[in-house]
């Protein structure tokens, strides 16, 4: 069999790539999943910032298969094949040079960016000039090779396990990974056949919250490949056509949205004994065989008819969720529920906010559950608040507490930034008002609970269907295809979506 005829009587290969530890994003969890369960063979590599030595151990998420590593450089990667060869080499020790000569100047650099700072924000003092002078020579185009080298040792760390692996496409999650798909695929070229790349866009990156070197760097990253990669998708329409513009683009981005996973095969059980164990008060005993999610209402200690808004995930000052305190002595009898992680210094802060209005036994800190019982806790609810302030990145997200919201079947009110503000007119389900502005907040609140069935009669069984994690998988094995020119059979039988230590194909 010639290795054309071997390659086309495979699964079609994605080897996928996130700079991060995996087990906390969704969306890669999501994709590398469906795309194993249609069919593909997938290898997710992630990055593990204390993995020291070689690649971890394979997991599996479904029939996926995750391998983590850490920081290496190319040095030190030519040493590992000789590791269990025994006794020490003289052949070891040009590489052993070369990979102490490239930690030095790899560190040096590190202590460089650290050090430096962002013209303006030093004291005026000799020393201070003198480290903005170095930000100016040093940060002068946002050349990521000088600022953010990790990356080139993660593409060492990277390169061999893909070559090895010899996918037919290359998925690069996120603003770290363009860079090193494109280049391994160019390698892969021209000892053969070049994979076809594909640029996941998570977020706009120049406008994430992060120190400016670090900006600089990435955006400097992005412009660099976005170009080269074969399909570029990301998580919003508005994103998508930023995107475009920024970039020249030849054709507007895909859209493949982050929204939840409705049916998580195999894990209920597990996934529901969890959620019992969750830090919401009075979650109800879970034994029954309907597996219901615990009550965000019976969580607060509340009626059912006791009005009832919900900001549910991260919280932060640029979350806006003081507005929704500052409204709340403009809305008499309605309470808010934050759910939120462990406590901090801000969720206090809001507590404090509540007490000075006088309206402390309105608002109710509750914790998590988990991620594929959201909607259906939130569901008790009678609306769900997006209050979020003004960022270049909060104009261009559809956030997955919006598509989560939707589940849950409840009216949204949501602050002014463009592309949830612009969807939310669209649907009709909700209503928006300026960010900060607490007043207006109260009014649009008010407004949705006068109607509120209104409002949740937009949520048709179409539209959440397109807005689930099943409908969008479709719409990335859709740009998958259209990449590889075919599709492969999907796998037969329900595997696991959590992760697991043994296969599961």
């Amino acid at each position: 069999m010639t290795n054309d005829r071997r390659l086309s009587a495979r699964r079609p290969r994605v080897a996928m790539l996130v700079a991060n530890d995996v087990r906390l994003d969704s969306r890669v969890q999501k994709a590398a999943y469906s795309a194993a369960e249609a069919g593909y063979d997938v290898l997710l590599l992630g990055y593990e910032p204390n993995r020291k030595g070689r690649p971890s151990d394979p997991a599996y998420i479904g029939a996926a298969q995750v391998v983590r590593t850490g920081l290496h450089n190319k040095w030190q990667i030519a040493q590992w094949p000789l590791k269990d060869g025994g006794a020490p080499s003289l052949r070891l020790m040009p590489f052993r040079a070369l990979s102490f000569a490239s930690s030095l100047d790899y560190k040096t650099r590190r202590r460089i960016v650290q050090r430096i700072k962002e013209p303006g924000t030093g004291d005026g003092s000799m020393k201070h000039r003198a480290k903005e002078m170095l930000w100016k020579v040093y940060f002068r185009d946002g050349d990521w090779r000088r600022t953010a080298r990790h990356l080139l040792w993660l593409e060492s760390s990277w390169s061999a396990l893909i070559e090895e692996f010899e996918p037919d496409l290359i998925h690069a999650h996120d603003m770290h990974t363009p860079g090193i798909a494109v280049r391994v695929a160019d390698k892969l070229g021209r000892k053969g056949k070049r994979p076809k790349v594909l640029y996941d866009a998570h977020e706009f990156v120049a406008g994430v919250s992060m120190p400016e070197q670090r900006r600089l760097a990435y955006v400097g990253l992005e412009g660099e490949y976005v170009r080269k990669a074969d399909a570029v998708i990301t998580v919003s329409p508005l994103l998508a056509q930023w995107l475009q513009e920024r970039y020249h683009l030849t054709e507007t981005p895909g859209v493949v949205a982050n929204a939840p996973m409705l049916h998580v095969p195999g894990e209920e059980r597990d996934e529901a004994d969890k959620a019992g164990e969750s830090d919401s008060a009075e979650a109800p005993n879970l034994e029954a065989p309907n597996l219901e999610a615990p009550s965000l209402r019976k969580a607060c200690g509340l009626a059912d008819d006791v009005p009832l808004l919900v900001y549910s995930g991260a919280v932060s000052p640029m979350r806006g969720i003081a507005t929704m305190v500052a409204g709340l002595p403009e809305l008499p009898d309605v309470h808010v529920a934050v759910v939120r992680g462990a406590d901090t210094e801000f969720t206090r802060a809001l507590q404090k906010q509540a007490e000075e209005l006088g309206v402390g036994d309105r608002l109710h800190m509750v914790g998590y559950v988990a991620p594929h019982l959201v909607p259906q806790y939130l569901a008790s609810a009678d609306i769900g608040v997006i209050p979020i302030l003004h960022t270049p990145n909060h104009e261009v997200a559809l956030i997955t507490k919006y598509y989560e919201y939707m589940h849950a079947k409840l009216p949204i009110v949501v602050s002014d930034v463009q592309a949830m503000a612009d969807f939310t007119r669209e649907l009709g389900n909700g209503e928006v008002f300026t960010a900060e502005d607490a007043h207006e907040y109260a009014q649009a609140v008010a407004k949705v609970l006068a109607d509120r069935p209104a409002y949740a009669s937009r949520y048709t069984d179409d539209l959440l269907a397109a807005n689930s994690w099943e409908g969008q998988a479709e719409v990335l094995g859709g740009v998958y295809t259209r990449l590889l020119g075919r599709a492969p059979e999907p796998r037969t039988g329900v595997r696991a979506f959590g992760e697991t230590d043994g296969p599961n194909a």
